[in-house]
C-alpha cells in the first residue's frame, strides 16, 4: 500500500481530515521533484580511488584495519594521504 492508497483511506475514515490530507498528498508529491543528482568532479573521482586504494592496502585479510589504522585516527591518516595522493594528480602509471 503506497501512501496515496493510505492517505484515501484515512480520508474516507475521518472526513473532517480531508482537506488537511489533501495538502499532505500535495507536499509529498512535491518533494518527488528532486534536482538530478551532479556529475563527481575529477578531483572527486581521484581522491574516491586514492582512498580505497590506500584503505585496501591498510586492511587484513579478515576485514580489520592493521595495527594503527583503526578508529578516528586511522580513517583521518587515509583521507590526509588520499587528499594528498588526489591534489598532486593521482596514481601515474
Amino acid at each position: 500500500m503506497n501512501n496515496e492508497q493510505l492517505l484515501q483511506i484515512m480520508a474516507m475514515m475521518n472526513p473532517e481530515m480531508a482537506p488537511v490530507l489533501g495538502l499532505l498528498q500535495e507536499s509529498i508529491a512535491s518533494n518527488n521533484d528532486q534536482k538530478p543528482k551532479r556529475k563527481p568532479s575529477a578531483y572527486n573521482r581521484r581522491y574516491a580511488a586514492a582512498y580505497r586504494r590506500i584503505k585496501k592496502k591498510h586492511t587484513l585479510k579478515n576485514g580489520n584495519m592493521a595495527k594503527g589504522w583503526t578508529g578516528k585516527r586511522g580513517h583521518k591518516r587515509i583521507v590526509k594521504m588520499a587528499h594528498a595522493e588526489a591534489k598532486k594528480g593521482g596514481r601515474k602509471k
